[in-house]
């Protein structure tokens, strides 16, 4: 065979190559460009906010309230409901702590740990970027209460340490809110499904200010996070962000 027919047999066999991978290579470039963007729409500076987290069971309803300031990969919550009064959360990076007044004590806590119900120390704290932990792609398209949404797959990436190994995301196509999430184990198994009932405007950005969680093994068990304020884009010490400041 001649030179001539070689490369021309060659060039064809990479061109059907690039045609064949063009389809995939589009769809992970898609997600990543749809999660960016979701991510752009959260990307406040630093905040402060007032909340509650309510859980919800056969027992009936449990509700903490507190309120908290976040800066980067930084928060600090500090509980205000009688039962937990003084009770403070500190997440720094990849480190999460909880302090109890009544013993002055300090205790590590694990991501993926309750806080009340189904809220985790990973669900109210977590500042994290998305795309620095998972890779993700695009499995399609859905819609929400009439709501257009991409549906984005996340899978973490090897490594890296996060409460929810596998986790599918539907994200509002028009302006790139999160509106559902559902959370799995490393394997496949439905953990617990989060979903954003309000979205408000606040200080010139939409932010989520209610949201339901629920459980995807126990039935009849939900939990609920409301925001009744927040400020966006304050100034904030950083020794508010350090354990010295847990127990003051």
């Amino acid at each position: 065979m001649s030179n001539h027919r070689k490369n021309k047999g060659y060039a064809l066999f990479i061109l059907l190559l690039v045609t064949l991978l063009l389809p995939a290579l589009a769809a992970a470039q898609s997600a990543e460009e749809i999660v960016r963007r979701a991510e752009q729409v959260r990307g406040y500076d630093s905040a402060y906010i007032e909340a509650r987290m309510v859980n919800n069971d056969r027992f009936g309803s449990k509700s903490i309230s507190y309120r908290a300031w976040a800066r980067g990969d930084n928060f600090l919550m500090e509980m205000t409901s009688d039962a937990e009064y003084g009770q403070k959360i500190l997440r720094t990076e990849d480190r999460v702590y909880h302090f109890f007044p009544d013993s002055e004590a300090i205790f590590t806590k694990s991501k993926g740990d309750s806080i009340v119900g189904l809220i985790s120390y990973e669900d109210v704290t977590d500042e994290s970027r998305i795309l620095d932990n998972y890779t993700v792609r695009l499995d399609g398209e859905e819609s929400l209460n009439g709501i257009p949404c991409y549906r984005v797959d996340m899978e973490v990436k090897r490594g890296r340490r996060v409460a929810y190994p596998r986790q599918t995301v539907w994200i509002e196509r028009e302006n790139y809110i999160i509106r559902k999430v559902r959370m799995f184990t490393r394997t496949g198994t439905p953990l617990k499904t989060m979903e954003v009932r309000r979205v408000e405007e606040i200080d010139g950005q939409r932010i989520a200010t209610d949201i339901l969680i629920t459980d995807n093994v126990r039935t009849d068990v939900t939990s609920e996070i409301f925001i009744d304020q927040a400020e966006l884009n304050l100034p904030i010490d950083d020794r508010r962000f350090t354990r010295r400041e847990l127990s003051r």
